[in-house]
């Protein structure tokens, strides 16, 4: 049991989490929760700070900014956390996850108990309380609508892919397409093998030169090429040069330049792909067969 506990802390954080649109999603879901809440409930004495008791009307606009402020910094956050997700190589867990949005917490909580402070009137109230009370709060502010995403960003992932799998199932020989999916898993394109001419690098992504009605389309995904090497191991598209996977069923000349070797595919308006030495080998075995 504890076993398992662990793999899911240091399991891979889901990708739709990390997505700019649905960060953008969340901080504004979370600002509109957050100026509701502190209207109605009145957390953290703040119905006294600036001076005391001031109109419904003025607090309303009083708690607009501060709540544009603490969600500022969230915005903050969330770029920086976009940014580390986006280098080459680099993960988020869920643990890394869980441990970035309560630092974010102990941030905002903090922030309030400042503010509190310093335009609170009345008798001095004890810092540690009025921490206590701001971390309470903030928690309750953030974790209702936080949860509220993440299960509603659950829910259209989960949606997405039903709908991949039904399109997949309907009227389709899988046995005759080849799929492309993400760095995140998700489906991005399905062709027909003998329309799938070849994979061109470029940089964190990948470009995919294929025939639709008779004309050359390409479509980029964000994948490396390692990757989509491994995901398309078991098919006739392999890696030729470090930038560049063809489909070995489409070639029909391969010659040699000087000390280089290039392939040419049956297909117009489709330059040369070159083969390097570090994958000429793999290559001249699966296209010259030695008995």
């Amino acid at each position: 049991m504890t076993t398992e506990y662990t793999s899911v802390f240091f399991k891979k954080v889901p990708g739709y989490l990390l997505e700019k649109r649905k960060q953008i999603i969340m901080v504004l879901f979370v600002s509109i929760f957050a100026i509701g809440f502190i209207n109605i409930f009145k957390p953290f004495g703040s119905i006294n700070w600036v001076h005391k008791g001031m109109s419904p009307s003025l607090y309303l606009a009083w708690s607009t900014i501060l709540v544009t402020i603490g969600m500022f910094v969230v915005a903050i956050s969330r770029l920086i956390m976009y940014a580390y997700s986006r280098k080459p190589g680099t993960t988020i867990n869920n643990l890394q996850y869980a441990i970035w949005v309560f630092v974010e917490l102990l941030l905002l909580s903090g922030a309030f108990t400042l503010l509190a402070i310093l335009t609170g009137t009345g008798p001095i109230q004890d810092p540690v309380e009025i921490y206590q009370n701001a971390l309470q709060n903030t928690l309750f502010i953030l974790f209702i609508p936080y949860l509220l995403c993440i299960l509603f960003f659950s829910y259209q992932e989960r949606s997405a892919k039903l709908k991949e799998l039904m399109g997949e199932n309907i009227g389709f020989k899988s046995s005759t397409l080849i799929s492309i999916r993400d760095s995140r898993g998700v489906l991005q394109l399905s062709v027909a093998k003998e329309n799938l001419i070849y994979i061109e690098s470029a940089d964190n992504y990948i470009c995919i030169w294929y025939l639709k009605n008779e004309q050359l389309k390409k479509q980029l995904i964000r994948i490396t090429m390692k990757d989509i090497s491994e995901q398309l191991a078991d098919t006739n598209i392999v890696r030729c040069h470090r930038s560049y996977m063809v489909n070995l069923d489409l070639v029909k000349i391969m010659r040699r330049e000087k000390e280089n070797l290039f392939l040419e595919l049956g297909v117009p308006n489709v330059r040369e792909i070159p083969i390097s030495k570090t994958y000429g080998e793999q290559v001249l075995r699966r296209l010259v067969p030695i008995s």
